[in-house]
């Protein structure tokens, strides 16, 4: 009686195991590709959460200034005719945003407190006595001699605010 060599299908065969290393290498090649926008959004996200700790800082220590030390859009003059340190101011702020001086290393973000702007009501022409615009740029810099203009507009965030005076 003759036997038959029957052959044993228990390994992976050449094949099965080039599909399943062409699939592998797809599947890390993606995940590589989605690298970078991950990062970047990352980054962005980190930005957008010191610059609103800034903002939010910037904002609460303008509500608690004695409103006539606030500048107006008359050069320098607070509302009740004090001069004040001018009609733009600067800020200086670490990557946690937290306030640093000029002179400091470790600037990573400077804020410019901009008041020359006129508040005016909708529908109404006039200029508020007892209302405030504020426009708050920040831009991600260490330097502090960072230029805020119409050539650099893509590199900061403006914001705008409203002070109000109630009595």
């Amino acid at each position: 009686m003759k036997r038959k060599h029957r052959f044993s299908s228990a390994g992976f065969s050449l094949v099965e195991v080039t599909l399943a290393v062409a699939i592998a290498t797809l599947a890390i090649l993606t995940l590589l590709g989605l690298l970078p926008q991950g990062l970047e959004m990352s980054r962005k996200t980190g930005v957008l959460t010191v610059s609103s700790n800034i903002i939010e800082q910037i904002v609460r220590d303008l509500e608690n200034t004695e409103y006539a030390l606030l500048p107006s859009q008359q050069t320098g003059v607070g509302g009740d005719g004090a001069n004040v340190l001018g009609i733009t101011t600067r800020r200086y702020f670490d990557d946690q945003g937290q306030t640093v001086d000029e002179e400091d290393s470790n600037i990573s973000y400077v804020a410019e407190i901009d008041f020359s702007r006129p508040a005016a009501l909708p529908q109404t022409e006039q200029t508020q006595k007892y209302l405030r615009r504020v426009i708050i740029r920040i831009a991600p810099s260490g330097s502090p001699s960072f230029k805020f203009g119409q050539d650099n507009q893509l590199s900061y965030s403006t914001f705008n605010h409203l002070l109000a005076k109630n009595r």
